[in-house]
């Protein structure tokens, strides 16, 4: 038997390609262990990928990917020691059994999306590029994904390489050139869920993909998430792994689990030599070994440590400012009828935060929890990155509540509980104001039945044709960013580049709305660089710094962290003009950009005389200096859930909104039965920040 570092025995080849094989292999140091070896050839033209695989394997610690143990030169070719796998991959299993059941493909399809969140929220991203059901391995616990030859971390960079399997990579990756992204990976999961329910791959790039025709019984929801998945714009797939992750988890929810699969288990000792190390262990790889060119980075140690398979934390509830007095808490006030106490602990956190959204709200319908009036559920975050936001909307939405007497709005925190898992909890409802922000609004549409669902801030106009119970309420604000870049363009140059944050969803959906206004206005593509809030500030510059912008547009319209990331911009060298679009400059960002040099440049709203009804009422209300569009939104969407509830369920409400005529609100004319919205025209301040100092510059 032939023997490779005096160590492994090859006891059979698992499979063989045109640059080497796979061996299965037992270890004469770990007595009984047996591991997966990867070869490759001298000379194979595949040398890059294998360098590259065996980095990025090492890297990874996640239970549903393959560990690696070692990598080494023998007789000039390369070997990649991994976990050996003992189970079919999901091509064979397929092939060999046919189409699997419903709940069966979810769960697989779940475990593969925790995958991609993983690896796409990495720093930076990193994705796969060749998600097929030959790289998916099925073990008796679930799935692992394997072969990361093709995978790239996305640095910003354009590919002019063809990636992926046909029939499973998405059309761009066939392309000439294509930039990285999640949407890939988010077509390839849907071409999967696709082979596991029909047994054959979707067919060729792009044409007809509808799965009922041939699966009858399979329920409507997973099919328009499996088309999602599979369109050929990359823009109208879900945004990200996460959220396809809750789509899937939430229609699971509805099927009974799958039975227990006969598959091979895998060897029991290798499974007990893997869970022996403590969680710090770490194997040095021997000083001796002939190190493969590119590898010696890898060597610095191979954890063997797996975290737990499971989801991840629920985030921790959000607070009010002063101490003591939380959203939780009032919520137990209320489910307990302690209404005096809810009372004194709502003009208390007033007292000390005059402009809380949420402490408002609940006070303006405190008679009405009272009486036990029936509840429109509103669903959003009110903690997290989005909060600013949502605190403005939702004291619109006191404002435009105070005159109702019919029903009250029930606050649902989907910051401490995720959207999906808040939408199982509130129960029948006759509509639903909400959620936050395209990307969530998304995510629930397929999954509401007939109930009436009213996003908001959702500017996305994929979001109206989801399905025919949403009508979004959102205010397409993105007239001011286009007018914000012409200046730059005249002013600075035509080389842009949208800068936005990859942890809050929403600045997604505003980077990709500030690529399309570039591109419009100066007829170039524009590079987006997503970073995280972690990351250190001068690796951020010098990933903007080479990729050398006339200007930039901070798609991150939260003014803590915008004012910090100019500064930490600014601090790692970068002194191009910064481009910002958000409501009124706060005290606290002009504090923040105090002794900041350079020029940062945002748009404020100029309120027409209709709106100053309003605004002197939120003025007085909130104790602030003016509101944003946001506040007017909020004030709109609960003028229209006023308009159109009704106490006999929701088939009656979406009846009333279907045949509805436009109503004008404080920005537009809202035409829900049509879907549409005609925004009143609006005049903006273009302003520019000098060291913490406003100058006022010319109107729009």
């Amino acid at each position: 038997m032939r023997v490779l570092q005096e160590r492994y025995q090859i006891v059979r080849e698992l499979g063989r390609g045109g640059d080497g094989a796979v061996y299965l292999c037992s270890d004469r140091r770990l007595v009984g262990s047996m591991w997966a070896i990867k070869e490759l050839v001298a000379g194979g033209p595949e040398r890059d990928a294998f360098e590259r695989e065996a980095s990025i394997l090492s890297q990874l610690e996640h239970p549903r990917i393959p560990i690696v143990v070692d990598f080494f030169v023998q007789d000039d070719n390369g070997y990649l020691v991994r976990e050996y796998l003992d189970g079919p991959s999901m091509y064979e299993l397929v092939e060999r059994k046919g189409p699997v059941s419903e709940a069966q493909a979810l769960q697989w399809a779940i475990q593969l999306a925790e995958v991609l969140a993983y690896l796409h929220q990495r720093k930076p991203p990193l994705y796969h590029r060749d998600l097929k059901p030959q790289n998916v391995m099925i073990m008796p616990d679930g799935v692992r994904l394997i072969d990361f030859g093709l995978a790239r971390e996305d640095r910003g960079q354009v590919h002019d390489e063809q990636a992926g399997s046909l029939s499973f990579a998405a059309p761009e990756q066939m392309g000439p050139s294509h930039r990285l992204g999640p949407s890939a990976d988010i077509y390839s999961l849907g071409a999967i869920l696709y082979y596991l329910l029909l047994g054959v791959p979707p067919g060729p790039i792009g044409g007809e993909h509808r799965l009922l025709p041939q699966r009858p019984g399979l329920s409507s929801a997973t099919e328009q998430l499996i088309l999602q998945c599979l369109s050929n714009d990359p823009t109208s797939r879900p945004g990200d792994a996460e959220e396809i992750l809750h789509a899937l988890q939430f229609q699971a929810a509805a099927l009974p689990a799958p039975p227990p699969l006969s598959v091979p288990a895998p060897t029991p000792k290798t499974e007990r030599v893997i869970e022996k190390p403590r969680a710090t262990t770490r194997w040095g790889v021997a000083a001796a070994l002939i190190p493969l060119a590119g590898l010696l980075a890898v060597a610095a140690g191979l954890v063997l440590s797996r975290p737990h398979i499971g989801g991840t934390p629920t985030p921790t509830p959000s607070r009010n400012a002063q101490e003591g007095v939380s959203w939780p808490k009032i919520q137990r006030y209320i489910a307990e009828k302690s209404w005096d106490q809810a009372e004194g602990a709502l003009r208390a956190t007033l007292s000390a935060d005059p402009g809380s959204g949420w402490a408002r709200l609940t006070l303006v319908q405190l008679p009405l929890l009272r009486e036990g009036a029936p509840r429109v559920p509103l669903l959003v975050p009110l903690g997290g990155q989005e909060g600013e936001h949502v605190n403005w909307i939702v004291q619109g939405v006191a404002l435009g509540q105070r005159e109702e007497k019919r029903f009250s709005f029930e606050l649902v925190d989907t910051h401490s509980t995720p959207p999906l898992e808040a939408w199982q909890k509130i129960g029948p409802a006759g509509m639903v104001l909400g959620p936050f922000g395209s990307q969530d609004a998304l995510m629930l549409a397929p999954l509401t039945g007939n109930v009436p669902l009213l996003p908001l801030g959702s500017t996305d106009p994929r979001v109206s044709q989801a399905a025919p119970n949403v009508f979004p309420l959102g205010f397409p604000h993105w007239d001011r960013m286009g007018e914000l870049i012409v200046h730059a363009v005249k002013t600075h140059g035509p080389t842009g580049l949208v800068l936005y944050s990859t942890d809050v969803k929403a600045m997604s959906t505003s980077a990709r709305m500030a690529e399309e206004s570039i591109h419009k206005a100066t007829g170039r593509e524009v590079v987006k660089l997503g970073f995280h809030p972690e990351d250190k500030p001068e690796e951020v510059a010098a990933r903007v710094a080479a990729l050398k912008p006339d200007w930039i547009y901070l798609s991150d319209n939260l003014h803590e962290r915008a004012a910090q990331w100019i500064a930490n911009l600014r601090k790692g060298g970068m002194q191009v003009p910064v481009l910002c679009v958000f409501h009124p400059a706060s005290e606290d960002f002009l504090r923040e950009l105090k002794d900041v040099p350079g020029e940062v440049w945002l748009v404020e709203p100029l309120w027409q005389s209709r709106n100053q009804p309003f605004v002197a009422d939120w003025q007085k209300t909130y104790q602030l200096p003016a509101p944003d569009w946001n506040s007017a939104l909020g004030y709109d969407a609960a003028r229209l859930a006023s308009l159109h509830w009704r106490p006999d369920g929701p088939e009656a409400v979406l009846k009333d909104l279907k045949a509805s005529k436009p109503y004008a609100g404080l920005l537009g004319e809202y035409d829900l039965g049509h879907k549409g919205f005609k925004p009143f025209p609006f005049r903006y301040r273009l302003v520019e920040v000098i060291n913490g100092q406003r100058k006022l510059g010319a109107e729009l």
